[in-house]
């Protein structure tokens, strides 16, 4: 009996520690996948275990993506986003529509969509992002992009080409762009300027490089809006 003592104590202290492995390992999983993710509507999204707030700055240009309204716009609101990310479709019903009735058409605010794809929660995300990219080389982008929202839930089984044939493009160009992943780079080069700037959700938007992660209400950026104006109306 004694001699067995020893052993018991040694298989013991073996559960024990891996118990304590595994819960370390799944604790790690769990942060990893909640690191970057589709954001909310609340004006404190969690992200992690940090708190990201609507407020901050950052240093985000428009690339070489197309803008949407007067590029002479004093007010820039650049937005990253994921084609398959449910908040960033109810940014685009709910918030974006408002805002260029109310200030792209006006000319007060230019609009640049750039692509932040969350591959390991949305694996089509960055090949329908590659697809818009394709449309704009027909000067289709803004009208592919607004196509893939109104059917993101397709988004898994859709055929891109077919799609860019029911708006308007010539197929043949559209699919040899889709074909040789013309966009591949341009794409990763949109998330890579995204995670520079701080983005770590989408939608990840800035107005003016102010910093507002998650799909606020419309209020919320309406409000920034109008003091990038003033401020831009005291520059001059």
């Amino acid at each position: 009996m004694e001699e067995n003592q020893p052993a018991s104590k040694q298989s013991q202290t073996f559960l024990a520690g891996s118990i304590i492995v595994a819960a370390l390992i799944v604790g790690g999983a769990l942060v990893y996948s909640t690191g970057v993710r589709s954001l909310g509507d609340d004006s404190l999204a969690r992200v992690g275990d940090s708190t990201v707030t609507p407020e901050g700055a950052a240093n985000v240009s428009v690339d070489d993506d197309v803008v949407l309204g007067d590029a002479e716009a004093p007010v820039t609101f650049v937005s990253f986003g994921d084609f398959q990310c449910p908040y960033c479709e109810r940014m685009y019903r709910d918030t974006e529509t408002k805002l260029r009735e109310e200030y792209i058409k006006t000319g007060k605010v230019k609009m640049v969509f750039r692509d932040f794809p969350l591959d390991s929660i949305h694996p089509f995300a960055r090949s329908a992002a590659e697809a818009a990219q394709c449309a704009k080389d027909q000067g289709k982008y803004w009208l592919y992009h607004d196509a893939l929202y109104d059917r993101q839930a397709q988004i898994p089984t859709l055929n891109f080409v077919t799609l860019a044939g029911e708006l308007g493009l010539d197929t043949a160009q559209f699919g040899a762009c889709v074909q040789e992943e013309k966009y591949a780079d341009e794409v990763e080069k949109d998330l890579q300027d995204g995670i520079a700037a701080g983005v770590t959700g989408t939608p990840g938007n800035f107005v003016n490089g102010k910093a507002f992660h998650g799909a606020l209400p419309y209020a919320t950026f309406k409000a920034a809006i109008e003091e990038a104006l003033k401020e831009s109306e005291k520059s001059n």
